[in-house]
């Protein structure tokens, strides 16, 4: 039997950018940049750092050595190809599969957290601020569109445009994740009236994964 594939919980605080792992009770790491700068590693009270090539080579071999009962064992795999279970196309995994059935990203991130599934969006894209609600609308958040990627398209497509990821990663290490926002930039980006009356009567569906709310310190103001 397959042992459970490498996945790892990161902490979003992101009034203060940081983007940090605690992996039992004596380990956090801290990603720089979407992991894309050599890491903090903070192992028994010694502070070290961890280049990138290590985390790619070694340390996640390292963590699933020394923590794999807590947070499963590193696989990695380049062959490794599935059917996206929403999608339904092929999707990469080197990296191994989370208990969604997704993608595991170099920092070993399940993809429904890339995919920002702990926020319910509203409205918005492309060259307009993304709004969301983690709460039916009670509150409302937003994530600009932005040109600071990695992707290649951006060289080549002045017109194109990218909502912020909800936490920093390769193709997008400095995003901002979700910001504050409100009913009237909602309304004033252009929102349906009806869309904006929905939230403020906080009756807009639930996010698909509500429980990951849990690893956002979310913006208050």
């Amino acid at each position: 039997m397959e042992k459970p594939h490498l996945v790892l919980n990161w902490t979003f605080d992101v009034p203060n950018n940081a983007l940090s792992c605690q992996i039992g009770d004596d380990l956090t790491y801290i990603a720089h940049e979407g992991g894309t700068l050599p890491f903090t590693k903070i192992h028994k009270g010694k502070t070290t750092e961890v280049s990138v090539e290590e985390w790619l080579s070694n340390e996640r071999h390292w963590i699933s050595e020394h923590y794999g009962q807590l947070v499963g064992y590193f696989q990695y795999d380049h062959n490794r190809v599935i059917t996206h279970p929403v999608y339904n196309r092929p999707d990469h995994c080197p990296n191994g599969l989370g208990p969604d059935g997704r993608y595991l990203d170099h920092l070993q991130r399940m993809q429904v957290v890339m995919e920002g599934e702990d926020m319910a969006v509203v409205w918005g894209g492309g060259d307009k601020p993304l709004f969301l609600t983690p709460n039916q609308g009670k509150t409302i958040y937003k994530r600009v569109p932005t040109r600071d990627v990695n992707y290649p398209e951006v060289q080549t497509d002045p017109d194109a445009w990218w909502s912020e990821w909800p936490q920093a990663c390769a193709q997008q290490p400095r995003t901002a994740g979700p910001r504050l926002s409100s009913y009237e930039e909602l309304e004033a980006a252009g929102a349906p009236s009806d869309v904006v009356e929905t939230c403020r009567n906080t009756m807009w569906p639930m996010p698909l994964h509500p429980e990951l709310q849990q690893w956002y310190i979310y913006p208050t103001a």
